[in-house]
């Protein structure tokens, strides 16, 4: 029995089968836009595009702290200009209650909505934002701690101190 091969053949078809490989992995570069497919495409080059995507991360998560700070600030300066017109509306009710031209059920009205207006005021010195108060009221809490960019660095938002 006698085997006969063909070297051309064979050496044509594992031609055709390297350039199918390259065409497969050209297709892949194409249809997803990036050079780097695989690890084996650009190993340095990869390195450099993780580097890059964990870095455009954390900077995301800093403009997301950042973001979510200016909230923060953003509610304790609503409740601030709400507690500052209950003030106003408190001192105009007082005066208003000093004029002796009104009624004793005129003092009553003004008197239970300065009650109203003082719960309000209390209430709003107990929120919180996110589990994070707004007012320290006691002189102790203690800030919160707000990273500012990707090294980690922070600042630190305190309530605003309401004490007397």
């Amino acid at each position: 029995m006698v085997i006969n091969t063909n070297v051309e053949a064979q050496r044509t078809a594992s031609n055709l089968m390297d350039s199918q490989k390259a065409m497969a992995r050209s297709l892949a570069r194409l249809s997803s836009g990036s050079k780097i497919i695989t690890a084996s495409d650009d190993a340095a080059g990869l390195a450099v595009s993780s580097r890059l995507e964990s870095q455009l991360r954390r900077i995301d998560a800093v403009i997301d702290n950042l973001g979510n700070a200016m909230s923060l600030s953003q509610t304790q300066d609503g409740y601030l200009k709400n507690i500052g017109d209950a003030f106003t509306r408190m001192s105009e009710l007082a005066m208003m209650a000093q004029d002796n031209t009104k009624a004793d059920d005129d003092r009553k009205l003004y008197d239970e909505e300065f009650k109203q207006l003082i719960a309000y005021v209390t209430s709003s010195l107990g929120k919180n934002f996110n589990g994070v108060p707004l007012f320290d009221t006691t002189g102790t809490a203690a800030g919160i701690d707000i990273t500012i960019d990707e090294d980690g660095n922070t600042f630190t938002i305190n309530p605003i101190d309401v004490t007397v």
